[in-house]
């Protein structure tokens, strides 16, 4: 009786698949041309992701500068910070999109919870409650 694969193990099987071949490619290539021109590459891929981290990075800090006009807001939002009577637009910026946003709509206002870094099923590390697209609290767990 043979035994089927089960989806994790085709994938480390497929993982270990694209390992091989990229060390045996690497091997092939530096006995072709010795350590020199694979070092000098990838010391350019290096300096070139460097340079295009660094100007993304450039990038954002403008476009935030821009946006908000206001220096003290902006290094809040870099440092990926949320507090009490921020906008949602505020801290989508900061935090990025959440994982889940669970809306309810009552009479008088609109109630959300940002749902970010899932822990399971309905887990979260972080909820944060928004009323009108304003953080009015949040809930950190461990």
């Amino acid at each position: 009786m043979t035994r089927r694969m089960t989806k994790t193990q085709r994938n480390a099987l497929g993982k270990l698949l694209i390992f091989g071949v990229v060390i045996v490619g690497i091997g092939k290539i530096l006995d072709a041309t010795g350590f020199a021109a694979p070092l000098i590459i990838c010391i350019m891929g290096i300096g070139l992701f460097a340079w295009y981290k660094h100007s993304q990075k450039n990038k954002r800090i403008e476009y935030l500068r821009n946006k908000y006009a206001d220096e003290a807001l902006v290094q809040r939002i870099l440092r990926h910070e949320f507090w009490q009577a921020q906008t949602s637009e505020q801290l989508a910026d900061s935090l990025g999109n959440p994982d889940c946003i669970d809306r309810k709509v009552f009479k008088a206002k609109t109630r959300e919870i940002w749902k970010y870094d899932r822990r399971g099923v309905n887990r979260y590390k972080l909820r944060i409650t928004l009323d009108e697209d304003i953080v009015v609290g949040w809930d950190e767990k461990a």
